[in-house]
């Protein structure tokens, strides 16, 4: 990666200062093809290197539609993750907080079954007009959060092209980084700053959880400079850069 090592550094100390067990945020803008995915990419291996979990989804323009559902599918990836590592552990200790409530969590995060292989969901069917509202998705996410989440385990969430995220997704976001009951978790999110009004519900994001005492780290893309293209340049044609 060329002439982002300032970015870079912003955002591994950001992890870095999570991994202690407190919650922080940083939001990535720059035009399409800036190169914020690969920057956050660049810190996932170190992420995985010290236990933690590493979840994704990309918002888009269908995303308001059903606009919980990405939030959802991403801290459903953590559960395969989890039996991959850690699974009597982290299933006990679900048991623990959800009790008969079980079930409404695997109404929410189907992966978790594979944590209970002999758990069977009551016997109750459920109309198919029957949703959770937006409170009991943020309160079981959180609950959620609390168990599987630690500084030894943080977790890494990356939502990418927030300009296409719904306020109601991002009050999910807000509710689990201001949680001051055990949640360890690294935010990062990207968006192209040239798609985004002033008056973005991101924007107010950004402002609620500085209130909320959660650290924001905002990191604005521009284009490489000539040191840094030439350099690049140089290394594909294989060339010294005072050549190119």
């Amino acid at each position: 990666m060329y002439g982002r090592d300032k970015e870079e550094t912003l955002i591994t100390d950001a992890f870095c200062r999570v991994t202690r067990g407190k919650s922080e945020a940083s939001f990535i803008g720059g035009f399409s093809g800036s190169g914020k995915s690969m920057l956050v990419n660049s810190l996932t291996d170190s992420v995985k290197c010290v236990g933690g979990y590493v979840i994704k989804h990309k918002f888009d323009a269908m995303s308001q539609e059903k606009p919980l559902s990405g939030v959802i599918s991403a801290f459903n990836q953590i559960c395969q993750m989890i039996k991959d590592r850690e699974k009597p552990e982290i299933a006990k200790r679900l048991l623990n907080e959800f009790g008969v409530e079980l079930s409404l969590l695997v109404r929410l995060l189907p992966n978790v079954s594979v944590l209970f292989p002999e758990f069977v969901s009551p016997a109750v069917e459920v109309e198919a007009g029957d949703t959770m509202n937006t409170r009991s998705v943020c309160f079981t996410l959180l609950r959620f959060v609390r168990v599987v989440s630690s500084p030894r385990h943080p977790i890494m969430l990356f939502l990418d092209d927030l300009q296409w995220a719904d306020g109601t997704a991002l009050d999910v976001i807000h509710a689990i980084l201001s949680d001051t009951m055990g949640s360890c978790v690294f935010f990062v999110g990207t968006y192209r700053d040239n798609e985004v009004k002033v008056d973005h519900d991101l924007f107010d994001l950004m402002e609620k959880l500085e209130i909320s005492n959660v650290q924001v780290t905002r990191i604005s893309l521009t284009g490489l400079d000539q040191d840094d293209l030439n350099t690049m340049i140089s290394d594909a044609l294989c060339l010294y850069p005072r050549i190119c």
